[in-house]
């Protein structure tokens, strides 16, 4: 009953005929079963269908209602939670996993694809054994992280960046009881998107901002990091589940300032890349183009929302 209130209450938001619900349906039906409907800021007892409807009905004229239908079937990316939560389990066998691989079979002399000996080399165990890997945010999913890694120890995984002095000699005296008296061979920066990268890592003039900027200034500046970390050697990974080629392009710039200023090696790992060609242009030709315009808010805006460089249309 409350599916087919939604399917009328939408219906008579798009001025459909019956010809127009039997066509749509199908597709509405599957996007709410397979995607929108696991969304978790709906309001209470509300779903996909309905609060499509809800959204459409504050556009005046129905050629704005139609551009906006098309955009949300067409354009819109929707990551659910399952999804995003997969990402979080493959980051490590899919995409770090691989890279300590190629970097082993390099200081071992081996060729990259014999596997089975570059997993038996001591140069393999130590990236993987000693290498730490820290939160950049709640979003980081480390629970999960941790328990789909099993060959990774507890306390080689931090659910934040900002450790204590006594926490990073607890690290240390750790990685000791393991038989490493060297520096950790890798830190790896886990975070779960990135838009624009400009709270992540980029280039501001000769010097580097953002969240892993800031953690690299505080591991040079504290006595405590200095026997767990050495730079070059020791190299700095930045993994993220899902970013833009915009933010990718914008954290290399900032790994290179990294690297020039501090003679840290970055490398920048991301699971599910997101086309450039997918996000809307302000130059774009186009009716959601002018909805946008024309509807948008500029009290959305705030003091973090401007270091992008423009407005959020």
């Amino acid at each position: 009953m409350r599916d087919a209130l939604a399917e009328r209450l939408l219906a008579n938001v798009m001025a459909w005929t019956p010809e127009d619900v039997a066509r749509e349906r199908p597709v509405l039906q599957a996007f709410a079963a397979l995607k929108y409907d696991e969304y978790q800021q709906f309001s209470p007892g509300m779903r996909f269908v309905e609060s499509l409807a809800l959204w459409l009905e504050q556009f005046e004229s129905m050629d704005e209602r139609n551009a906006a239908y098309a955009f949300v079937l067409s354009r819109l990316v929707f990551l659910s939670h399952a999804e995003m939560a997969h990402f979080s389990a493959i980051a490590y066998p899919d995409v770090i996993r691989p890279m300590f691989i190629e970097q082993a079979a390099k200081d071992a002399t081996l060729p990259p694809f014999r596997v089975s000996q570059v997993l038996g080399t001591e140069a393999f165990k130590r990236l993987e054994r000693s290498s730490l890997f820290f939160a950049l945010s709640d979003g980081a999913r480390v629970d999960l992280f941790r328990r789909s890694n099993k060959e990774l120890s507890h306390e080689q995984i931090f659910t934040g960046s900002e450790l204590s002095d006594e926490k990073v000699n607890e690290i240390r005296a750790w990685l000791e009881k393991r038989g490493h008296s060297e520096a950790a061979p890798a830190l790896v920066l886990l975070d779960d998107f990135s838009a624009s990268g400009t709270s992540c890592l980029m280039a501001d003039g000769d010097n580097a901002k953002g969240k892993v900027a800031k953690f690299i200034d505080r591991i040079q500046s504290s006595d405590a990091w200095k026997s767990v970390v050495s730079f070059p050697k020791t190299r700095l990974v930045i993994m993220l589940y899902v970013a833009t080629e915009q933010a990718l392009a914008n954290i290399h710039a900032g790994a290179e300032i990294v690297r020039k200023k501090h003679g840290v090696e970055a490398t920048v790992l991301c699971v599910q890349r997101i086309a450039g060609d997918l996000s809307l242009k302000a130059s774009d030709d186009g009716s959601m183009i002018d909805v946008i315009k024309k509807y948008y808010d500029a009290s959305v805006e705030d003091e973090h929302t401007k270091k992008g460089g423009s407005d959020l249309r």
